[in-house]
């Protein structure tokens, strides 16, 4: 069967009896049209399937109505609170979000950006700070909001809302020492291309030294992006092997700190008296757990939603100045540490 040709506004015209100018100012300026003839305007257009031609549109108003958003995964319920959280804004101003998913790869967020370009994006917000030379050229070039969402950092592009990964991993490592602990392993994220990961190792590090902590090499582990809640279990099983096993282990992100604690729990290891558990991130079933977990509450779907807030705002009064929003963080002490 030959594929249907796209429905026109001369076809809602011709569909409607009205006429094509009368048609087309009931959908550019609806107030100037009586409210009958807009009804049945409407009716037309849901009765023969038309859709407005945004292209089009865009090139004469210079505005796409659609906001690229990147995230890195979306197996993550973290990054899908963010998606959420700037989509509700979005959509309640009449804008449509448009979602890449970078996997962690430098290269398949530059493509993410570059299709948002082309496709006339009126602004583009990014996760991390953490991008190849091609795609901060096209960020740069940009002539909209950019937003890089997740981290702080002074070189920032434009605009940046998130938290201190820092700071926040930081915290919890001075909350690990004053409690006592002495032999504290830590477990990141894969490093490459995410400057939160790098962040909080930095965080960790600096802290214990702070404290006068010695931190062995193998006190260092990453499971691999993304994340995995089974990927906890094994690992803190070989850490409690060793001759001289950590007394707390913080977990950078919150899956596999969830799959270490069952791991204890399922072999009779108490938490917290013979291993404390610390996570990052604070997914909702985490105070929930056999033993609710000590962890970072990062205020995903708000960072989503303040970012997307700044760009219409931005949009709105056209005015261009660099701005740092800082969302925060929350240590959740509970009785896993």
């Amino acid at each position: 069967m030959a594929k249907s040709r796209r429905v026109t506004l001369k076809d809602v015209s011709a569909a409607s009896g009205l006429s094509l100018i009368t048609v087309s100012r009931a959908l550019r300026h609806p107030e100037t049209v009586q409210e009958e003839t807009r009804k049945k305007i409407h009716k037309t257009i849901e009765e023969i399937g038309y859709v407005p031609n945004l292209t089009a549109r865009s090139l004469v108003s210079s505005r796409s109505n659609m906001i690229g958003v990147v995230v890195p995964i979306l197996t993550s319920s973290l990054f899908a609170d963010f998606a959420q959280g700037a989509e509700t804004v979005l959509r309640q101003a009449n804008l449509q979000m448009l979602l890449g998913v970078s996997q962690r790869s430098k290269d398949q967020e530059a493509e993410a950006v570059r299709t948002f370009i082309a496709r006339q994006a009126d602004a583009i917000i990014v996760t991390g700070f953490t991008h190849s030379s091609a795609c901060r050229k096209l960020l740069e070039a940009f002539g909209g909001p950019v937003v890089e969402t997740w981290n702080l950092r002074p070189e920032a592009l434009d605009i940046s809302v998130g938290y201190s990964n820092y700071d926040a991993s930081a915290g919890m490592t001075r909350y690990l020492i004053e409690k006592g602990y002495r032999n504290i392993a830590t477990v990141g994220g894969a490093f490459e291309n995410n400057d939160q990961a790098t962040d909080r190792q930095a965080g960790f590090l600096q802290t214990m030294q702070d404290a006068g902590r010695s931190v062995p090499p193998e006190n260092i582990l990453a499971v691999p992006n993304p994340t995995t809640i089974e990927s906890g279990g094994p690992l803190i099983l070989s850490l409690l092997d060793r001759p001289n096993p950590p007394d707390a282990v913080f977990f950078q992100a919150e899956l596999p700190a969830q799959g270490a604690m069952m791991a204890c729990l399922s072999r009779g290891i108490r938490i917290p008296e013979d291993v404390a558990i610390a996570g990052f991130g604070d997914l909702s079933i985490s105070g929930l757990m056999p033993v609710p977990m000590t962890t970072i509450r990062v205020r995903a779907q708000e960072i989503g939603q303040r970012a997307a807030e700044h760009v219409l705002q931005r949009l709105n009064d056209g005015v261009e100045q660099p701005l740092i929003d800082d969302v925060g963080f929350e240590l959740m002490i509970r009785e896993s540490a």
